[in-house]
């Protein structure tokens, strides 16, 4: 079905996380809860992404017959024209369901949707330059939820830590893309050494670490999000960093799910934190 491939194209488990991301960042900042006020954000956050993906694939389709030939384009089960009016009406329905929402909404959106068409076009094939907007623009959907909200400064530690992991994720997809990125003639960051990125990657870890706590020092979050942090995202984190100091160029991709996993695992102590 035709609607199966447009539904891949937008990276399901991708638009779900920014969709809960915008959830959570509205949810944590008051003590109100109303579906019809955050709906909206939601659905405009699920469509950027999905442009940005869309875009990207499109911008990628020669690097995805070598890297990713599963996806739709280099399948053929669907043109590029098809795939870029897929684009504009995503990128049309996030811009008028934010600014029905609120003209801060919608402006807000119209920043991630010029990122996203920026690196699709002239930062894809960059070193770090990239994977920094990319990260930015993860961590900006936990931001997004808390506009106009009373508390909206008690996310910019947790948005901080999801830039943070999604900047190595980033770089670690690089590496899982090398191939056909370099067949296309990109330079992305896999083509820095090795040592350099596991180096990047383990401050990033560090500054991680130290930043982990400061929510519950500042009062923001309490005893849930320390057990839960406790329990799920140092496993998952400790066991990352094991496989990337081993097989980061033969499990790139194990390793870059383990990002998700941990990305999931911080969301959930947020959630825990807030519900208990």
């Amino acid at each position: 079905m035709k609607l199966l491939v447009y539904i891949r194209m937008l990276r399901l488990q991708n638009t779900l996380m920014a969709g809960i991301a915008v959830f959570l960042g509205y949810w944590l900042t008051g003590s109100d809860f109303m579906l019809s006020e955050i709906l909206l954000p939601i659905l405009a956050a699920i469509a950027a992404t999905g442009f940005g993906n869309v875009i990207n694939d499109i911008r990628d389709i020669e690097t995805d017959r070598i890297s990713h030939p599963q996806r739709p384009l280099p399948r053929g089960e669907i043109s590029i024209p098809t795939a870029l009016i897929y684009s504009f009406l995503l990128a049309i329905t996030a811009t008028l369901l934010s600014f029905y929402t609120s003209l801060a909404h919608g402006f807000a959106t119209l920043i991630p949707l010029i990122l996203l068409l920026m690196y699709a076009v002239y930062l894809k094939g960059t070193r770090l330059a990239g994977n920094f907007i990319v990260a930015s623009l993860v961590a900006y959907a936990l931001l997004y939820g808390g506009i106009n909200r009373p508390d909206f400064l008690k996310l910019l530690i947790p948005a901080f830590l999801a830039f943070l992991l999604n900047l190595s994720r980033e770089i670690v997809k690089d590496i899982q893309d090398e191939t056909g990125d370099k067949a296309a003639g990109y330079k992305t960051s896999a083509s820095l050494p090795r040592s350099f990125l596991r180096s990047f990657i383990y401050i990033c870890s560090v500054i991680y670490f130290l930043a982990l706590p400061f929510p519950v020092i500042l009062g923001h979050l309490g005893l849930i999000y320390v057990v839960v942090t406790v329990f799920t995202v140092v496993p998952v984190h400790i066991y990352r960093l094991r496989l990337i100091k081993t097989d980061m160029d033969k499990k790139p991709s194990l390793i870059s799910q383990l990002f998700k996993v941990e990305m999931l695992a911080g969301l959930t102590a947020l959630a825990a934190d807030k519900l208990f």
